[in-house]
């Protein structure tokens, strides 16, 4: 089938018709009806969460498209990890210093993000401790269907 003659994802279509370039994830958290979904979805599992933790962390564009909100809605600090030091920031680890946190990130496949981000955290605050990560987009997860594999693989539990 020619690309021009495949369906679109609906996703990846704004109200006024035009459409979402990027990959398919990335395309939900632009489309503001899915990113809003996901923010409340998240909101409403977080909440109920029955861990401590004071700061939400997270790395990358998909993840600042989604924590502050979220963050918000919970009462909690951020911490962006970049992904390296770039021109806009001197900074790989910006925000509040913190005791405990969740790591919020869109999937969670090789692990990478999720060493990078507390590596880094440890780093400029040693005695924090990463209690759980969050995958706002479970489906794109390698843990879904077996979310005790991501404690044995990361050291966290899977939220």
């Amino acid at each position: 089938m020619n690309v021009l003659e495949q369906q679109l994802d609906e996703y990846r279509r704004n109200d006024d018709g035009s459409i979402i370039q990027g990959a398919a994830h990335t395309s939900r958290i632009l489309n503001h009806k899915y990113r809003n979904k996901i923010i409340i979805n998240a909101y409403t599992k977080l909440n109920k969460l029955d861990i401590y933790y004071d700061s939400i962390a997270c790395c990358g564009a998909s993840g600042m498209m989604v924590v502050p909100q979220i963050a918000e809605l919970l009462k909690k600090n951020i911490i962006l990890v970049r992904k390296q030091i770039d021109g806009y920031s001197d900074f790989l680890v910006e925000g509040s210093a913190t005791n405990q946190y969740i790591i919020i990130d869109d999937l969670v496949c090789s692990g990478n993000t999720v060493k990078h981000i507390i590596k880094n955290i440890r780093r400029e605050t040693p005695r924090s401790k990463c209690v759980g990560v969050y995958c706002y987009m479970p489906e794109e997860s390698s843990y879904r269907n077996c979310p005790e594999y991501c404690e044995r693989d990361l050291g966290i539990p899977y939220l």
